[in-house]
Order: structure tokens, then C-alpha cells, then sequence
């Protein structure tokens, strides 16, 4: 499947528009809306600047591979947006380290924790040399690790977004302790 931004960001449409009529799932935010924001912001050059490393963006802006660099930083997002009303998790993170597996290196990505379903806001990184997408095999590899941090990279991107991510943070570690 040879692959373009507009049709991964299409494709992850799709995928998040089956839980985006589960109430309990949407907390707040539109999932179709918020994917079409990520992958805009993705796109812009300042925040680009601001949180990802400058050695590889000359080759990932000549082709034109915007995701690239925010697997992190969007999974983080989106785990702390889109949380159960008591503050617990829906996505958890999941991670693949240098070495564990042999196409990528580091990688980050959500698991709907009820479902079992991996979803990559960054999938569409990983291109072979035709220009085809790279499936993962997201069943097989990676650990989960946990989203109780302070992620400064991540509150800059979600304030292109417009959003306050370090209190939603808070908010979401209170509410998991009952306290609010």
C-alpha cells in the first residue's frame, strides 16, 4: 500500500471514528478532529523546531515525512486526553527500544486497553524504499510503559493545538487518586 500523508491521516480517521460513539471513550474531545489536528500540526515548522531533534529534519521534510519524531510526544497527548471520567487510562502507551526489533528503532504508539488495538498517529513514518508502508507487527513487539510524567515536548505540542496538556495531566493524576 503506498501511502501519502493525506491517506494515512484518512486511515487513522477511519480507525478512531468507531470509538468516537462510545461516550465513555470521548472525554471531551472529538477523536475524528483531534487526529486532523495532530497530523496539521505536525506540519508546522516552529513547533517543529521547538520539540524535535534538528538531525534528521532536512531528510524528513524533503519527503515530506511530517510524523516523523512525534511518536512520543503524540501518544503521550493523546493517552492524557482521551481518559476514563475517574482518570484512568483507555490508551496506554506501548514502546519498542533500539534493537528489539530490527526496522525501527525507538517507537511509541497507544493500545486501547479494552480492545487490545494498537493506534499509531504515526504509523505512516515507516516507508520502505518503494514508498510502501511498513506494517508492524504491534501484537508482537513492545512494553507498556506508563504516562506518569512530566512531558515538556508534549505540553508545547498540544499548546499549537490550544490545549493546557500539564493540567490535564494533573487533572487526570487527581481524578485517579479520587480527589476530584
Amino acid at each position: 500500500m503506498n501511502v501519502d500523508y493525506d491517506k494515512a491521516t484518512k486511515k487513522l480517521v477511519n480507525q478512531v471514528k468507531r470509538f468516537a460513539d462510545i461516550p465513555e471513550l470521548c472525554a471531551g474531545y472529538d477523536m475524528v478532529q483531534m487526529v486532523q489536528k495532530f497530523r496539521s500540526v505536525f506540519k508546522n515548522e516552529a513547533l517543529r523546531k521547538q520539540v524535535l531533534a534538528s538531525s534528521y529534519e532536512e531528510d524528513r521534510l524533503k519527503q515530506k515525512n511530517y510524523s516523523a519524531g512525534f511518536c512520543g510526544i503524540a501518544s503521550y497527548t493523546w493517552n492524557h486526553l482521551f481518559r476514563m471520567p475517574n482518570g484512568s487510562v483507555i490508551w496506554r502507551l506501548k514502546k519498542v527500544s533500539s534493537g528489539e526489533y530490527d526496522i525501527i528503532g525507538n517507537h511509541v504508539w497507544l493500545e486501547n486497553r479494552f480492545t487490545g488495538e494498537p493506534l499509531d498517529l504515526t504509523f505512516d513514518q515507516f516507508i520502505d524504499s518503494s514508498g510502501n508502508y511498513i506494517e508492524l507487527p504491534y501484537d508482537k513487539i513492545g512494553k507498556y510503559v506508563s504516562s506518569d510524567f512530566e512531558f515538556y515536548r508534549a505540553y508545547r505540542f498540544a499548546h499549537y493545538l490550544g490545549i493546557n496538556l500539564d493540567n490535564i495531566v494533573l487533572e487526570n493524576a487527581l481524578r485517579s487518586l479520587g480527589r476530584r
